[in-house]
């Protein structure tokens, strides 16, 4: 995709060349795609990695309804928020808490942080449910915000791969949406990241902290050592959309995160 040839993209893709791959420099086949400005091109990519999210979660379904049979009922609870010693950075770290439920053949998970775009994080109050059946799954996103749920059957029977290409057809406005954004690529990094247990007390008198959590006792760690990077392209955008933001952008953090975990007994609404 990086040098254009649309035929050539489609073969590999025909024959199973994955979407999710990086090149050297830390681009995804899509990024690539959209930096050509090429709408047939993107509108391709997109096609293809959708198609191959679908297969891969089809795939992956009885593996982990067999995990989820096995596992333990439980309730665990993440706290995490990132700090940094330089001016003003501070304001712009990310903090959440996530919740998660495990009952049966089915997962919630409860969080309020949502993504990361042009500087700012997205805020709401979202759930996602897994429910595990016998023979499918219905998966489900829940944005409490707007009362609005979004649904889709993950069915085990043998399928058409053909008819799931199909339905993976991007829209203009999607296609079109990815054009006209610059490309931006953010991530964490955590090759130094540091862990140990967060201290209570005064000098002195100080001792590992834990946390109560349903009536077990939880303890509670630290990570430091990490760099949220951002990058930014945006060559395939006209001079008018083009943004003052370009090339990378770094900043180390201190990222305080509590791990509580306790057991809860079955509870799923």
């Amino acid at each position: 995709t990086t040098l254009g040839h649309l035929e050539c993209a489609r073969v590999l893709l025909r024959h199973g060349a994955d979407v999710a791959k990086e090149n050297r420099s830390g681009w995804t086949v899509l990024q690539e795609a959209v930096s050509t400005q090429d709408l047939e091109l993107v509108q391709l990519v997109l096609r293809y990695r959708d198609y191959q999210r679908a297969i891969k979660r089809l795939a992956g379904i009885p593996v982990l309804l067999e995990k989820l049979r096995k596992a333990q009922d439980f309730y665990v609870e993440m706290k995490w928020e990132f700090t940094s010693w330089v001016p003003l950075v501070s304001k712009i770290c990310p903090s959440d808490t996530y919740k998660v439920w495990k009952c049966g053949q089915n997962l919630r998970v409860d969080t309020t942080l949502l993504g990361f775009d042009h500087m700012t994080w997205q805020r709401g109050n979202h759930s996602f449910i897994f429910r595990g059946q016998d023979t499918s799954a219905v998966f489900m996103e829940v944005d409490h915000n707007r009362q609005v749920v979004y649904s889709e059957t993950l069915a085990l029977a043998a399928h058409d791969q053909e008819t799931i290409l199909a339905a993976m057809q991007p829209t203009e406005e999607q296609v079109m949406g990815r054009l006209m954004a610059p490309v931006v690529a953010t991530h964490l990094d955590m090759r130094n990241i540091a862990f140990e247990r967060n201290k209570t007390g005064i000098l002195g008198w100080r001792s590992e902290k834990t946390e109560v959590v349903n009536g077990y006792e939880a303890k509670v760690y630290g990570a430091s050592n990490v760099e949220l990077i951002t990058r930014t392209r945006t060559e395939h955008l006209s001079e008018q959309h083009k943004g003052k933001t370009k090339g990378e952008t770094r900043f180390a953090f201190e990222k305080k995160a509590g791990f509580l975990l306790a057991e809860l007994s079955c509870w799923f609404s």
